[in-house]
Formats: structure tokens, sequence, C-alpha cells
């Protein structure tokens, strides 16, 4: 078992921290208040090759794997381009993931070369009625001749008003309750298009990116596009949900730490009753806590991305991943702001925003709950209990 990173992810990690180093708090800051894409720094990220980290060379990738983008994911939260570590989500996962998983030779010709070169991907999974009970899902997609016509909503959908491609989870066949998950296809659609409506929503955080209620009235999509097959919906769908939950915890690492850094440099330059308070236990044990929690949630990231690029099964570590990554960057959030004070709870300090934004990831890509009933399924062997 080897801990330590290679030379490639050392140099990896070096080149993502010096493209953070660019982008400085007050341009997050920036695109918060102005609340749109990072496409500057979206832009570099694309001219450096880091969307085709985890993708084959042949279509234009770098060729290396999950891990590695993980570690891409990471160092650049840890430099503070937290915002920025989390729409990786949106090329090599969602877009990548998808196609890589289910699509065909001439789908990964059409799409891979064009996503590493910058197309941004949206993902329409989650309806108003169903939540996480993806087999229920209502949004249609009917077959006429050479197209799908799609009619239905979908919502909590992000980046639509960026995306170049969106990935839509649709029903292809009527539900039958013997075969849940029968009848659910995954078709790539392009944007934009007037025969989509998106109507975004007013949020707590993670403003880089729109979050919307999205209405398809006949949106076409060619039955070329369709990923996995008619039904067929279930092998690409699992190649992203995984990988989802591992490069979003990576992110939450690095925030994390990032986090835990300006609290320690504040707490040493703040000095109350003629010491600074970084002398103080009250302040070092909960920050010294929170790190503990962030190196051993890292652990459990790297190992279900290495399972992932070994072709085994890794969703119960990525559930852990998920789960012990996103309560423990929120808990360093909490902390960092507790140390600044005052000065922690105002926007001008920066930490009260990745407070909101690592807030979500206890709700998406999956919720605490339904995360936690997963791994008393599959992990401990308890019956299934919804």
């Amino acid at each position: 078992m080897e801990f330590d990173f290679t030379e490639e992810q050392r140099i990896l990690r070096d080149l993502c921290q010096k493209i953070a180093a660019d982008f400085p708090e007050e341009y997050w800051a920036g695109i918060e208040d102005e609340e749109r894409f990072p496409r500057e720094f979206w832009d570099v990220v694309t001219e450096q090759g880091l969307l085709g980290i985890s993708l084959p060379e042949e279509y234009g990738g770098s060729g290396m794997g999950m891990l590695d983008l993980c570690v891409a994911s990471e160092a650049l939260g840890e430099a503070g381009a937290c915002e920025g570590s989390m729409i990786f989500v949106g090329g090599p996962v969602f877009g990548g993931c998808a196609v890589m998983s289910g699509g065909s030779e001439e789908q990964k010709k059409k799409y891979i070369p064009k996503l590493i070169g910058g197309e941004l991907w949206s993902g329409a999974f989650t309806e108003p009625d169903a939540g996480s009970n993806v087999s229920q899902i209502r949004l249609e997609a009917k077959r006429h001749g050479d197209v799908y016509r799609i009619k239905g909503q979908k919502v909590f959908i992000s980046n639509i008003a960026n995306a170049d491609r969106i990935v839509i989870l649709a029903r292809t066949s009527p539900y039958d309750p013997k075969n849940r998950t029968a009848g659910v296809s995954l078709l790539v659609g392009d944007l934009p298009s007037d025969r989509i409506e998106a109507r975004p929503f007013k949020k707590m955080g993670s403003k880089f990116m729109d979050t919307n209620a999205v209405f398809f009235d006949d949106f076409e999509v060619p039955v070329e596009n369709l990923l996995g097959g008619e039904g067929g919906a279930w092998k690409a769908l699992y190649g992203v949900l995984n990988p989802e939950r591992f490069v979003i915890a990576a992110g939450c690492i690095g925030t994390g730490n990032y986090l835990i850094k300006k609290a320690v440099e504040y707490a040493g330059e703040r000095s109350v009753w003629g010491k600074p308070i970084a002398t103080h236990q009250g302040l070092q044990f909960p920050l010294a806590e929170a790190r503990i929690q962030l190196e051993v949630a890292r652990l459990k990231v790297f190992e279900a991305a290495w399972l992932y690029d070994q072709g085994r099964e890794c969703g119960v570590q990525s559930a852990h991943a998920k789960y012990a990554a996103s309560h423990a960057a929120l808990f360093a959030a909490d902390r960092a702001i507790q140390t600044l004070g005052g000065a922690g709870y105002i926007s001008e300090s920066g930490v009260e925003r990745h407070y909101r934004n690592l807030r979500l990831n206890r709700i998406a890509p999956v919720t605490d709950e339904m995360t936690l009933n997963y791994i008393a399924q599959h992990d401990l062997g308890m019956p299934r209990s919804y």
C-alpha cells in the first residue's frame, strides 16, 4: 500500500495551486456578488488540460485516473479556489464518466475531445416527486423516428445557463413495479434550446452556478445521443454517481484545510490581553479536531477513487467519503468562523461564504439520510429501510 504521491501527482498539485493563486479571494467574492459562472477560471483550467486528467489519451486526455482528479480537486480547494474545485463535476464527471461508462466508441470520439476542450455539462436527474427515488421519475422521452421528444420537469438542476450539453435521465417506457429500473434511459442534449425553460432559484450559497427548475417541452434529442441503449441508463448512471461523490468530497477536504489555514493565521496575528489568541487551547483544540476529521476523510476519498480506477466496486467507500468529507469540511468552516469571531461572520473575511457553500454537500448530490440508509444496507447488511 503506497501513501506517497507519485511525481506526476506532485506536479499536478503544484500546477493546481499555481492556478488557484491567480484567482484570489477577491475574484471569488466578485463571482458571488455578480452570481455568475467563473468563466475566466474555467478557461484557464481548460487551457492547462485539467478537464482531461481522468480521460484516455486516445481522445486527447492525460490518461490518468479519478484518484488524480481528486488530487487536483483537493489542491485547488486547498489553495483557495474552493468554488473552482467543485465545478470539476460539470465536465469530467457529468460528461466524461457518463460517456466513458455508457457511450459507444462513436460517442466517445464525438464528445470527449470537446469536453476536454472546455465544454461544460449539466446533469438533469432529480424530479420534484421522485427525489432520491430515481426509479419513480416521470420525465418522458418518446421516440419519433430518429429523435426522442422529451417532455416534463426536473428540479435543482445546475449550470443550465452556461452548459453546452445536458445529460438527461428520462423514462422511455412505462414504469414496471416488478422491474423498477427498466425503461429508464440516459440521453445527451445540446444547449441552449428554446424547448427548455430554466427558472433559477435564489440560493443560500454556491452562487457561482445557477440552479433551476427545468421544464422540457418536446425537447428533441437524436436517437444517436442515447447512452447505453434504450432502458440502459443504469450502467452509465452508476459510472457517474460514485465519482460525483468522491470528487466533490475531495474538494471539501481542500476547502476545509484552506479554512483551517486562514483560522490559524488569524489566531497567530490577533492579540488580546498581550498574547496571540492562538496560544489558547480553547481555539487550538477545535482546529486540531477539524484537521483530524479532514485527514481521516481524505483517506476514504482516495480509497474510493483508487478502487474506481481499478474497476472495482466502490459504492460503500464513496458513501463513506462523501459523508465524512462534507461533515469534516463544514465543521472546519464553523470553527474558522468561531476563531475569527465577528470578523468571521462578515463577508470580507471570505470564511462565511465557504460555510454557506459547504452546507450544500450535506444535501447534494445525496442527502445525509440516504447516505446512511445506503451504508446501513450495503455495509452493515441491515434490512432496506425505505
